[in-house]
């Protein structure tokens, strides 16, 4: 090879100071993770009363306007902890605020009097919601994480020191004044709405980081126009109007006060928000109040109106209601709190100028009086008076850092991890010095806009911006023990230039020797696990980029999600998740299936298991034979999309279904003689619509299938095919096979390292195949329009051919592995693909196939029939 390599230059680093004053180590360029491209953000919240939600929806509006195209998750901490978790505490909490209010204050105050009995609280907590958050977070993959119920904090505070939940954490307290439960120093960030909160949080937690920000509230509470705001939620501009709401409950002495207010005369006008309390509206109809002076509502879809058309509004808790009229610049009256934090918060409420305190009647009227007959109305100054971080404070958290060794050891004194995914430690079990699992792409670029080809100073300046918000090219592995599933760790920060080489070739060289030694070299393990090759120096000043990425960080489709997320749009914005659905609270992470549906999935893996067990060893060659050099050669080829489609028209069969016959044919041709007439391929399938993790973990399933090599028709290969791919998708085999790896993952590591090896080996199989499709088009990579993407898979012992089939808008790009003990039928193979394709499109057309069409809705299938014909093939 006429070629150099040599490793990317460094980028220069600066330190920095993030909010609270924690050092922050690390350059630059990774220190402006807030940089708007779209991000993968999890709400963390619980719906137990109205504040926590309505917290969580500012932030995913904030999120959304910060980083345009994010993915927004959601998921309420009292489902996920367990059934009739959640209705047991919003009873509880109803009946000890309206019932048993010197029970709830009993408990509050001791939290605050006894530091033991918080830290225990804390603990139980934490470790309960800790558990049964982890799936929760591994499925989505966040960058982010945002909690608004002290629950979820507290359980993502477990995670952070029994797990080392890696990407940046914050805890938003949503009532003014901050408790212990609020508060927790594990996290990266705890946000306060008043600079006199702060040193009540940091009391409560010693050692927290804190920030102070806005109400956080959506963008429609903001100061306005009373009288217009009046008109339209009919009410009299020339009266006075005074709200009452007492959150989503409607707790309190609510009458008590309307009455008190009524009574001051025609001069105000009531309005009475009863949330989603009934027995109160009735209440209140009974009253026999003047319909003139009150007007009751129970639930409100315009509250930001309602509130600028206020002149004033009495709450009694301090939480959402109150920081939604803060921030609307409406004057607060706090009405006799309610135990624990009503108190609270109307106590440094008061002390902070944003409300006043009444605790009986006739103080109510007197305030009401003073506000609204010529007095200076406290409390109606806006908010964004007082010093706080923009932006909600999303931003600085973004930003966070923590130094090496902060996040808090286990008892046994190992730093904390995140246990690997049984089926993704099965990649790190079958690894041998020989057979790395390794996966990737091999990316073809054009020039940049300017005419210059991609330099490496491009690359790696692109890599330091989306690192930050890519945990997983952060995650490296950490050991648990001799019986335990090694961990991952998310480096804070990792040096782009160190996971990248560069080669410049000569005239002449078309970079096809630096690929195959690039794929032949095993990734370091004390870093994260993955690296690039920039290639460079080719004619028309393009590139080639490849992606390597060890099978246990993810698998294919993760690989794409991290392209994605790497690569632009050509217009220059960063590119966002594809076809997201409007957000809305319901979005929970965890859905339970009907019981009917339990039922269908376990028959379907019983059928599943059964067609395992009896599925027998994989047909004995003479190719498949122990690996022993890692020397590994990669052959590429294209077909044309139109092609390909046109002949999977013709055959009533999915474009998958089609290049894997494709494949037997090539394989057939091209194979040593005495090769059996079948072979045995693994066959990557996915039936997650991918609302979980797209850049991290093995999601996937496979099927064995056998795949025709004996001399038959095109048409009738394809057939075999695709009957033998539909019966094994019905038959459960992907179910079961899921359900197999999560089982080996129950045994201790070393049992699991044995089963593992043995599975996967030529004993089982005799190649590897996959397909996937390319979500996306145009995309350029720092400024380099992408040309082409190919896929490169792994091999697996005793198994020397993994094939690669990536479609793309234009064409099916394929990637072709090899062992050298066959690399020297990879161009015979890439001949062989091209041919097969032209013998199946010349028989079809020869035909009267060619005009068929295909019931998409079936997946291919041919229109009104369920089945394909028996194939004539051997």
């Amino acid at each position: 090879m006429s070629a150099t390599m040599r490793p990317a230059q460094p980028l220069a680093v600066r330190q920095s100071t993030a909010t609270g004053g924690t050092e922050a180590p690390g350059p630059s360029a990774q220190q402006g993770s807030a940089e708007p491209f779209a991000r993968r953000v999890l709400v963390v919240s619980a719906d137990i009363g109205g504040g926590h939600d309505a917290t969580g929806r500012a932030l995913a509006e904030r999120v959304r306007t910060l980083w345009p195209g994010s993915r927004v998750g959601w998921i309420d901490t009292l489902d996920v902890m367990g059934p009739g978790v959640g209705r047991s505490f919003r009873r509880t909490y109803r009946t000890n605020v309206a019932s048993t209010p010197w029970l709830y204050e009993f408990f509050w105050a001791s939290i605050w009097r006894h530091r033991w009995f918080a830290t225990a609280s804390k603990w139980f907590t934490g470790a309960w919601a800790g558990r049964r958050l982890a799936p929760v977070v591994e499925a989505f993959d966040p960058d982010l994480i945002v909690s608004t119920y002290p629950l979820g904090s507290a359980g993502l505070a477990w995670l952070r020191r029994h797990r080392g939940l890696g990407v940046p954490v914050g805890a938003w307290v949503c009532d003014f004044a901050p408790h212990p439960s609020w508060v927790y120093s594990e996290l990266d960030l705890d946000l306060v709405v008043h600079p006199a909160a702060v040193p009540v949080a940091a009391v409560a937690a010693p050692g927290v980081r804190l920030g102070v920000c806005a109400p956080p509230v959506l963008d429609r509470f903001h100061p306005g126009d009373r009288v217009e705001a009046a008109g339209r939620c009919g009410l009299d501009p020339d009266r006075a109007a005074v709200v009452v709401a007492c959150g989503s409950y409607g707790f309190g002495h609510v009458e008590e006060a309307i009455d008190a207010l009524v009574g001051i005369g025609d001069a105000v006008q009531v309005v009475a928000v009863c949330g989603r309390n009934e027995r109160l509206v009735d209440r209140l109809a009974a009253l026999r109040l003047p319909p003139d002076r009150l007007l009751v509502r129970q639930w409100v879809d315009d509250m930001p109106t309602l509130l600028r058309a206020a002149g004033l509004v009495v709450t009694n808790a301090g939480g959402a209601t109150a920081l939604e009229a803060w921030a609307s610049g409406t004057p607060i009256v706090m009405y006799r709190p309610i135990a624990a934090h009503g108190v609270a918060n109307a106590a440094l409420m008061t002390a902070a100028g944003v409300a006043e305190t009444a605790h009986s009647p006739n103080a109510l009227v007197a305030c009401v009086r003073s506000r609204l007959v010529g007095g200076a109305a406290v409390g109606s100054a806006a908010p964004a008076a007082h010093p706080h971080l923009p932006d909600l404070g999303l931003p600085a958290l973004a930003d966070a850092r923590r130094p090496a060794g902060d996040i808090r050891p286990v008892p046994v004194g190992r730093p904390a991890s995140w246990p690997l995914r049984p089926q993704d430690a099965f990649f790190l079990h079958v690894q041998s010095e020989a057979v790395a699992q390794h996966i990737g792409a091999v990316l073809e670029l054009g020039p940049r806009a300017d005419g210059r080809a991609l330099a490496a100073a491009d690359l790696v300046a692109q890599l330091a911006r989306r690192l930050p918000a890519i945990a997983t090219l952060r995650r490296r592995l950490a050991p648990r023990g001799r019986w335990r599933r090694p961990g991952w760790v998310i480096d804070r920060y990792v040096d782009p230039a160190a996971h990248l080489d560069e080669v410049t070739v000569t005239p002449g060289d078309d970079g096809s020797a630096a690929l195959d030694r690039f794929w032949s070299e095993p990734l370091a393990t004390d870093r994260p696990l993955w690296r690039l090759l920039l290639v460079n120096g080719l004619p028309d000043g393009r590139t080639q980029v490849a992606v390597k990425v060890h099978h246990s960080l993810g698998d294919g489709m993760s690989v794409i999600g991290i392209l994605g997320r790497l690569l632009d749009r050509p217009d220059g914005r960063a590119a966002g998740p594809q076809h997201l659905a409007p957000f809305t609270p319901e979005q929970a992470m965890v859905a339970r299936p009907e019981r009917g549906e339990q039922l269908r999935r376990l028959g379907l893996t019983a059928r599943g298991l059964a067609r395992l067990a009896t599925q027998g060893p994989a047909p004995v060659t003479g190719f498949n034979r122990p690996v022993a050099s890692p020397d590994r050669r990669l052959v590429t080829a294209r077909l044309p999309a139109a092609e390909v489609l046109r002949a999977a028209r013709a055959c009533r069969a999915h474009a998958s279904e089609l290049m894997l016959a494709l494949t037997a044919a090539a394989l057939g041709t091209v194979l040593p003689a005495g090769t059996p007439p079948r072979l045995r391929a693994m066959f990557a399938v996915s039936r997650n619509p991918r609302r979980r993790a797209p850049t991290q973990g093995n999601w996937t399933g496979a099927v064995n299938l056998d795949l025709p090599l004996g001399r038959c028709s095109p048409q009738d290969r394809v057939a075999a095919v695709r009957q033998s791919l539909r019966t094994a998708l019905d038959s459960g085999e992907v179910e079961a096979a899921g359900l197999v790896m999560r089982a080996m993952g129950a045994l201790p590591a070393p049992l699991h390292a044995a089963l593992a090896r043995r599975v996967y080996t030529s004993r089982h199989l005799n190649v590897i195949v996959s397909y996937m499709a390319l979500p996306w088009d145009s995309r350029v990579l720092a400024g380099a329009p992408l040309r082409a993407a190919i896929p490169v898979v792994a091999l697996a012992e005793g198994v020397p051919l993994g094939i690669g089939v990536l479609r793309c808008r234009n064409a099916f790009e394929i990637g072709v592995l090899l062992d050298e003990s066959l690399a020297y039928t990879g161009a015979a193979f890439v001949a062989a693909l091209r041919t097969g394709l032209a013998e199946l499109l010349h028989e079809v057309e020869a035909g009267d196939g060619g005009g068929r069409s295909v019931d998409r809705a079936a997946g291919g299938a041919p229109a009104g029939r369920s089945r394909p014909e028996a194939p004539r093939c051997a």
